[in-house]
């Protein structure tokens, strides 16, 4: 008897269920926050979104955010202080931000849809408080953070993350629990 093959083929292949190996690239197991890749996805339809809109509506800001933890080789257990911040991010943060899990930096977070600098300010306040919140076994996370914003002007998303990483690196260089917007200065 030939041996057959259980993978549908075919217009059925939607219907069965997801490879590991077709999510793995997307999501983080540690934390389950998407990936970087799909985070720059996102901030790239969300720039798309926002310049291509009509004219007569007012376009809206999209705020980049790149948070490093500074101090996590220091930790006992680094992944757990990297899963509750994952969590605390979750809980604190409004279902259309997009919270991942970074390559090289801990972690990136889109805000879109905001209209003012004060509104930017107040989201930029949470995480000021999530991260400068003592840790279970109050201990404390000490991070970079680098911001960037999209206000109208023609860019793409990987200019706005390398804004993002930019301002990290000069907020690293000013010693520890800094945030800084980038600015072309």
């Amino acid at each position: 008897m030939p041996q057959t093959n259980n993978r549908r083929r075919g217009i059925s292949n939607e219907l069965r269920e997801p490879d590991y190996h077709d999510t793995a690239c997307m999501y983080d197991d540690m934390t389950g926050l998407i990936s970087y890749y799909l985070f720059e996805d996102r901030l790239q339809t969300a720039l798309n979104y926002e310049t291509h809109k009509d004219i007569r509506i007012k376009r809206s800001k999209i705020v980049v955010v790149c948070i490093n933890i500074d101090n996590i080789s220091y930790f006992d257990e680094p992944e757990m202080i990297i899963r509750e911040m994952a969590a605390r991010m979750k809980i604190y943060f409004p279902l259309n931000y997009t919270i991942a899990r970074g390559i090289r930096y801990t972690f990136w977070v889109m805000m879109p849809s905001l209209s003012s600098f004060e509104e930017i300010d107040i989201e930029l306040g949470k995480i000021r408080t999530i991260f400068r919140t003592p840790l279970k076994n109050n201990e404390r996370a000490l991070t970079s953070i680098g911001v960037s914003f999209y206000d109208g002007e023609d860019i793409k998303a990987k200019g706005l993350v390398e804004q993002a990483v930019i301002a990290l690196q000069r907020a690293q260089t000013q010693g520890e629990n800094n945030m800084l917007f980038y600015s072309r200065n």
